[in-house]
């Protein structure tokens, strides 16, 4: 299983920036997971390490077929879960052959059709302790096709952010999932405002160097997010 740590720069309006709120984003490590139906044990292995998320993709084109949309794989993984205390990171990812030709949403309508279908994970799965995270990497061509498109991606995450509030208000919402501390890609972002829509920032800060050169990233993306006065 590959492990992936989650980092998330908590998010604030000018002033109380050092910590996550703890009612918002829990602390904790987690684990980024590729499955819905776990091997014998496997979940348990998670919760006794020490872990307390488990971030999955909620793959768009796995949900949505002919029309109609499908969550009974996620319910077993949600009761997996439930079962050992573990919280998930759902990721709202990808393309859908029904929708925008199978690229990354990029009109109006794909948008939509994304929206919905993560408007109605957030109804299904509401009070369960999902947090809902907008896309993974959009910065890379990997992830979005074509190209990366930072403003296709910020009026994608406009419109999913209101479509999963409007399903449940209570939803916590996060997001780009960057690849790496990408500043361009997450200083457009927040020129546009798209940081009010999140409870949190969150990012992979992948390094070539030790772990702790992240620290000069994460620095410089607090200063994207909280710009001293001029």
């Amino acid at each position: 299983m590959r492990i992936l740590l989650t980092l998330l720069c908590a998010l604030s309006c000018a002033s109380a920036f050092a910590q996550l709120p703890e009612e918002r984003i829990p602390a904790g490590l987690g684990v980024n997971i590729h499955f819905t139906d776990e091997l014998p044990g496997e979940v348990q292995q998670i919760a006794a390490a020490g872990f307390k998320l488990v971030r999955m993709d909620f793959t768009w084109s796995a949900i949505e077929q002919a029309g109609q949309y499908n969550f009974d794989a996620y319910d077993r993984l949600m009761a997996s879960l439930d079962r050992h205390k573990l919280r998930p990171i759902f990721i709202l990812d990808y393309t859908n052959p029904a929708h925008d030709e199978n690229l990354s949403p990029h009109t109006d309508a794909g948008r939509a059709a994304f929206a919905r279908v993560a408007a109605a994970g957030a109804k299904h799965f509401a009070g369960r302790g999902v947090i809902w995270e907008i896309y993974n990497e959009p910065n890379l061509a990997r992830f979005w096709k074509p190209r990366p498109n930072v403003a296709d991606y910020i009026k994608l995450a406009e419109t999913t952010a209101a479509a999963i509030r409007e399903a449940d208000p209570t939803a916590t919402i996060i997001g780009p999932a960057t690849s790496g501390i990408d500043l361009d890609f997450l200083r457009a972002c927040v020129d546009a405002g798209l940081h009010k829509q999140f409870a949190g920032i969150s990012v992979h800060p992948y390094t070539h160097a030790g772990p702790e050169s992240a620290e000069v990233g994460y620095r410089e993306l607090r200063a994207v997010l909280s710009p001293s006065p001029s």
